[in-house]
This record gives C-alpha cells, structure tokens and sequence, in this order.
C-alpha cells in the first residue's frame, strides 16, 4: 500500500495547496454515458476468435478548483462492462486523474497523475486516445492479459521551475509509478515500483525557441522476487512557438542502464541507450492535432525495462458546433535491453475513428470504429480485433467564463 498512500496524499497535497482561503471557484461537470459495442476477437486471441457483444456504463464527474494563482482539475470515473455471453471479460473499474498548478511571480509547481483500478485488459489495451487532464500516462505493459485478474496502478508526476532571469529558469521534474498485479506470475505480472527524476537549465535563445539541457535518472525494482535496474543519463530538447498555435518540441537522451535479476534467468548486466522524441501540437478554433514519436526505456511488469518506441497521432474536427469527429493512431514496438527478455517483445497497433453529435445543450450521441493489431517476436501467429461502438451520453457544461 506503499504506493497508494503516496499517491493519494499527494493528491490531498494538490487540492491543499490550490484552495487558499480567498477567491476560490469550484464547478462540477458530471459526465455519464451508456454504450454498446461488438467485438470480433475481444481479448486479441491469435487462436479461436470469439464475436461478443457488450454494454458498458460509464459514470464521473470533472471538479475544478480555481483561485487567483492556481488551478486545479480532478476527474473521478466509475466504469463496469458487462458482455452476455463472455462473463469472464465483465468489469468494474475506477480511474482518478488530476492536475494542478501554482504560479508564482517567478516560479510554476505543477502537479498531475492519477489511481487505476483496472481489469488487466483494459490496463494493458488502453485507446489511443490523449488523456486532457493528465498529461503523464501510465506506461504500457507487455500485451500478456490474464482474464479476470486487475491491475491497481498508480502514477505521480511533479515539476517545478523557477526563473532566474528573464531568458534563464531551472528545475527538477520526475515521476512515480506502481502496478500491483492480483493475481501475481513471472510470466509478466510482477508487481514494481519506478521512479525517475530531472534536472535542468531553460535558455530562451528568442521568444519562440527555448533550449534546455539536463541530467536525468531512474530506477525500476520488483516486489516479489529480485529484479532492479538503475539508469544515468543526459537530455537536450528543443522547443519552438512556430505560430501561437503551432508548437514542437524535440528531444535526445543518452542513458546508461545497469540491470541485476534473477528472472528469467540470473543476470548482471550494463548497456548504453540512446532515446529522444518529436512532440507536435496544433490548435485552431475547428482543428486540433497532436504528434508524437517517442523512443524511451520504460518498465514493465514482465519484471525489467524495456526500450519502447511508440507513436501517437490524434487529430480532431469541428464541422459545426454540434457535429465533431476524431481519429487516432498508435503505433507501440517493445524491445528487451538484453536477449534474456526478448520473450516480451511485441508490436502492438490500434486506430480508431469516431464520430460525436450534440442531441441538445447536454446530451450526446457517440459511435465510432476501433482495430487493434498484437504480435511478439517469437509467435507465428498475430492477433486482431475489430470493434464497432455506439454512446449516448450526459455531459455538464463545466465552467463558466
């Protein structure tokens, strides 16, 4: 419970710190939806594919807290699944994301993360789609789903930085992550801690171009048997305002990662890792797109880290302002740091279209297309589901400005 208590008093740390006595605004914007979907091969079995149909009720709420120099947003969600003929893909879920802000006249304290409690398919198939409040993201798992089994899974992400001149600022940033795995194997449900932390140097070479250096490092370990791996490293990014409304940042990493384990066999390893990422937004009153490329070491509950390469594209449209539509696309390639864990790699793609229309001032209506791709390394076979959806849906107009 390590893990939970952390998360959760730093969630109360968050609010604390975004309520003070005076000119505070909280709002509420309750969201519930109702769906159905039909699926070709739910749980992405290279075997026999079973069709199945399911309803799903999905209940939660956004709570905003303002004040003068903060802002804070919480999103709790309760979830449950239920498929007639596939009882044993029946879920009950819980999700709690947040986000908070504190700036001061030369400083910024950022905040975000979020609880999970989670059936292991969701946790290991989540949709392409970017999280709004929650920035930082779990990290995916080796696609190996254990029917009726759960994952708890908690993430923490703090920054601060601070200006000591005008084209001059440092800081730190860092995060925390556990999963907790009921039931527990060393066929990659392991439960582990991550942690990693930054260091860094902002230098504004114009208004539009920010340059920063840093150092960074991490560690991942096991609960249950002995695994842990530490890394040391370097970062330089590159971050322009092309437009006010179009922004990239590039990144490059440099980072030394020592493993000791005894799983799947023992080893006492070292090697040298070269990462980096391409992040693109764009944001116009009708459109709005995000990109991007990532290659990263990250950990895993197949009991080590693994370096990961995934792209993500969303992109979405307003046509009128009751009409919308989205599309997405992810594209994830695991791959082990040593030739003991190349069990786990995979390649894992999903895309997804949907399409959203506004009933009244509240209500909603929701369908849309998803296809998910799964294969590893070693397996012949791959696997593939094709969803179909429909939503109706509540939605509160949030917060008046």
């Amino acid at each position: 419970m390590r893990g939970v208590e952390c998360i959760s008093r730093s969630v109360l740390l968050a609010a604390a710190c975004a309520t003070p006595a005076l000119a505070v605004e909280v709002y509420y914007q309750p969201v519930v939806s109702l769906s159905a979907e039909e699926d070709s091969n739910l749980d992405l079995d290279p075997g026999v594919h079973q069709q199945v149909q399911g309803y799903t009720a999905d209940v939660g709420t956004i709570v905003g807290i303002d004040t003068p120099d903060s802002t804070t947003t919480f999103r709790p969600r309760i979830v449950y699944r239920d498929y007639p003929e596939d009882s044993a893909d029946d879920r009950a879920e819980a999700y709690l994301d947040f986000n908070s802000q504190l700036k001061t006249q030369r400083s910024t304290a950022t905040m975000s993360g979020s609880l999970q409690h989670l059936e292991e398919f969701n946790a290991q198939f989540a949709p392409p789609i970017f999280n709004d409040i929650n920035p930082a993201q779990p990290t995916p798992g080796n696609g190996r789903v254990v029917n009726g089994a759960t994952q708890d899974v908690g993430l923490l992400a703090p920054k601060y930085v601070y200006s000591f001149t005008p084209v001059m600022s440092g800081g730190a940033s860092g995060t925390y992550q556990y999963v907790k795995f009921s039931p527990t194997d060393d066929n990659g449900h392991l439960n582990f801690d991550y942690y990693t932390g930054r260091a860094f140097l902002n230098y504004s070479l114009t208004e539009r171009t920010q340059l920063t250096f840093g150092a960074l490092g991490s560690h991942f370990s096991t609960r249950d048997v002995h695994s842990e791996s530490s890394g040391q490293g370097a970062l330089a990014d590159l971050s322009t305002s092309w437009t006010p409304l179009l922004l990239t940042v590039a990144e490059v990493t440099f980072q030394h990662t020592s493993l000791d384990s005894d799983i799947p066999k023992p080893i006492d390893y070292t090697v040298n890792k070269m990462g980096g990422s391409i992040d693109t937004s764009y944001k116009t009153e009708l459109d709005r797109f995000r990109l991007i490329a990532r290659r990263s070491i990250l950990p895993s509950g197949g009991g080590a880290v693994y370096t990961t390469d995934r792209l993500q594209f969303q992109y979405d449209h307003t046509f009128t302002p009751r009409f919308a539509m989205t599309g997405a696309v992810s594209v994830i390639k695991t791959h082990g740091l040593t030739y003991t864990l190349d069990s786990d790699d995979r390649k894992f793609d999903q895309a997804l279209v949907e399409a959203h229309y506004a009933l009244t001032r509240y209500f909603y209506l929701q369908g849309g297309y998803q296809y998910s791709w799964q294969r590893y390394q070693q397996d012949t076979d791959s696997a593939n589901n094709n969803r179909v959806y429909i939503q109706i849906g509540y939605k509160g107009l949030g917060q008046e400005r």
